[in-house]
């Protein structure tokens, strides 16, 4: 049902639809699970991981809707949802499902048309210093002796992000020059961001703290040092996924850097993408690694736009959210006696044999070969006890000498 402006509740003509997709998923749940005919409909909704029709429907909603922040700016679809962003009246479902997404960046898929040149994967990883097979402790040698490589002129970024258990997060860097360290700041982003996005705006921090401070003009290079391999060779590539923005301002910045003042006997150079093996007892990354934990600590100042990442992610939370909501009001009383309290996607009891998930699930809704569940529903030719001679009930299985062999 939707309502009207003035709260009246008005059809929405999908109820016949819904019931429809109700009949054909709850046969599929019933041939998916070893249950009775009369098992409750929220346990075969729980024990099997589909979602009620409404819940699934509004989810693919949702995500299509997350997807119009991928269109390009003259598409008419993106331009109607800026004008209701813009008035923020819920006039229309396409109106509500715009309004219920956060404030996030917008992508353009057109920013570079599909023949302009772009660098090969492999050609990116051998750039980087990607691991490209080699054992984490390899990869950990190789990079501290290449370290040792870099002229003690140049300046070296070791930048890092994270995100907490609460959804905030952050990033963080610190900044070598002439083997001292210089540099160092930890930044909140808040929530809306993943750490991919806390990573790549971390490093583009660093970037810009060291192309403005005075000793830049002794450096030849600028050596931007991470752990994410993802964002490592996406910083110089042309980027149309999550952080655009910030992958662009990465590029000008790289292409203003043979720009700066320097020294007469300085040679322009350029800003080199170094991969750090994460978690690898490499001094300068575990201090940007903990510059970054301070930074998604924090207090974060302004609110910022979502990324497109952390987009997707709120939707499928949503959904998830909505399941987890309406088991709590349908779960039957046998569950919540067993302190069942949540509905997943992917239950584990599935991964039992069929036999023994029979079991559990009867047991657990009092619906199968049990004397009780006969009485109540007056099976006259039912048996009512077991070959050991003791009455069926939801746990005998587990007790019954003769099922134990």
């Amino acid at each position: 049902m939707a309502q009207k402006p003035g709260g009246q509740d008005i059809s929405n003509r999908v109820g016949e639809h819904l019931e429809k997709l109700t009949k054909v998923i709850l046969t599929g749940a019933r041939a998916v699970l070893p249950v009775f005919r009369t098992t409750p409909k929220p346990v075969l909704y729980r024990e099997s991981g589909f979602s009620p029709p409404e819940i699934e429907l509004d989810r693919i909603a949702l995500l299509a809707t997350v997807r119009l922040r991928r269109l390009d700016p003259y598409h008419p679809l993106r331009r109607r949802a800026e004008q209701i962003a813009s008035n923020g009246r819920q006039i229309s479902r396409f109106a509500r499902c715009t309004l219920a997404l956060p404030n996030s960046e917008q992508i353009n898929p057109l920013q570079y048309a599909p023949w302009y040149p772009r660098e090969p994967r492999g050609n990116a990883q051998a750039r980087i210093g990607a691991p490209m097979g080699r054992t984490k402790e390899q990869a950990a040698a190789n990079f501290m002796a290449f370290q040792r490589t870099i002229p003690s002129s140049d300046i070296v970024i070791f930048s890092d992000g994270s995100r907490l258990a609460d959804g905030r997060a952050g990033g963080g860097y610190i900044g070598l020059q002439a083997h001292h360290q210089f540099l160092r700041s930890s930044l909140s982003y808040g929530h809306g961001k993943e750490v991919f996005d806390a990573e790549a705006e971390a490093a583009l921090a660093g970037a810009q703290a060291a192309i403005a401070y005075p000793t830049a003009q002794f450096a030849t290079n600028l050596w931007i040092c991470l752990d994410n391999l993802e964002v490592a060779i996406r910083l110089l590539s042309p980027s149309t996924g999550s952080s655009q923005e910030i992958f662009e301002s990465f590029r000008t910045l790289a292409a203003a850097w043979p720009l700066r003042k320097r020294l007469p006997h300085t040679k322009s150079g350029s800003i080199q993408i170094r991969w750090v093996p994460g978690h690898a007892k490499i001094p300068e990354n575990e201090a940007a690694d903990l510059a970054a934990k301070e930074g998604a600590a924090s207090i974060p100042p302004d609110p910022h736009k979502s990324s497109y990442a952390s987009l997707k992610r709120y939707a499928k939370t949503q959904s998830l959210s909505a399941a987890q909501s309406q088991w709590e009001k349908v779960a039957p009383q046998s569950y919540q006696d067993l302190e069942i309290t949540t509905s997943p996607k992917r239950p584990g009891e599935l991964q039992l044999n069929r036999l023994d998930l029979g079991h559990v699930i009867a047991a657990r809704t009092g619906h199968g070969d049990f004397t009780d569940y006969h009485e109540r529903f007056n099976h006259d030719d039912a048996y009512l006890l077991c070959r050991c001679g003791a009455r069926k009930a939801p746990l005998h299985f587990f007790f019954c000498h003769i099922a134990k062999r």
